[in-house]
């Protein structure tokens, strides 16, 4: 992350107090995270969060939000991606938005691994809000916790591990070698 990009503190607490309010008249909840990445080099994550409304339901054509979690300064710090960032922690542009017999899925695909997509989806559990992400890992489709980057002095890739829960329950994990 470059320094000095994005949002300050005023802005975090600002879009939060925004997001509490518009939330108490009717309008979409703050975003839930559904999986994140983060890279070897820091503390910080990429966060991939689904935008919903009071029933659940994915907000707009394009719900799914990207956004730094700036943990190096402190837990409430967030930024957004830059545009040279995009390419490497992005979305591609479309996002496929559909019900589902339980609630909501949308299918969304990293620019990093287009061939890949992952499926978001929301249901209410106990009266809230359940968001999760689905994808294949290994030879089977998993819920999709974590990306894990190894980066490389200067500007290469490693590794890319994937890390999730299987089918089973058992933790899964996949390495990805360019």
């Amino acid at each position: 992350m470059l320094p000095g990009s994005g949002f300050n503190n005023l802005t975090a607490v600002a879009l939060t107090t925004v997001a509490t309010l518009a939330s108490a008249a009717g309008a979409p909840l703050p975003a839930q995270s559904a999986f994140f990445l983060s890279r070897s080099e820091n503390r910080n994550q990429v966060h991939y969060a689904l935008s919903l409304d009071e029933a659940c339901r994915p907000v707009g054509t394009r719900p799914v939000q990207v956004y730094w979690r700036m943990l190096e300064r402190g837990p409430s710090e967030v930024e957004e991606l830059l545009g040279v960032e995009q390419p490497v922690y992005g979305l591609e542009d479309s996002q496929w938005v559909e019900a589902t017999a339980d609630g909501w899925r949308v299918r969304v695909s990293l620019k990093a691994f287009p061939s890949r997509p992952i499926d978001i989806t929301t249901a209410r559990v106990d009266g809230k809000c359940q968001v999760q992400a689905w994808t294949k890992l290994g030879n089977s489709v998993s819920q999709l916790e974590h990306v894990f980057v190894k980066t490389s002095w200067p500007f290469s890739v490693d590794f890319v591990r994937l890390d999730g829960v299987g089918p089973d329950g058992q933790p899964v994990h996949e390495l990805i070698r360019k």
